[in-house]
């Protein structure tokens, strides 16, 4: 092999594991970008469902209500 086909050749493998490391990378942040997003809805879920049961009103049980007239 000639110099300048090792030099192809290495200019090459360096490109392929630079293009793999930044697709890698992206990936691995969307996940954690994902696994973020997904706690945050349960945590804001989790959140509103326990203020919702924990809170009814003094005394008076939860009925739709018919507007007055």
């Amino acid at each position: 092999m000639s110099y300048n086909q090792k030099a192809w050749l290495s200019v090459l493998v360096l490109c392929s594991v630079f293009w793999l490391v930044v697709i890698g990378s992206i990936f691995s942040a969307n996940r954690v970008f994902e696994r973020t997003h997904q706690q945050s809805l349960e945590a804001l879920t989790a959140q509103t469902s326990h203020h919702y049961h924990a809170n009814p009103t003094s005394g008076h049980s939860l009925q739709a209500r018919t507007p007055a007239l």
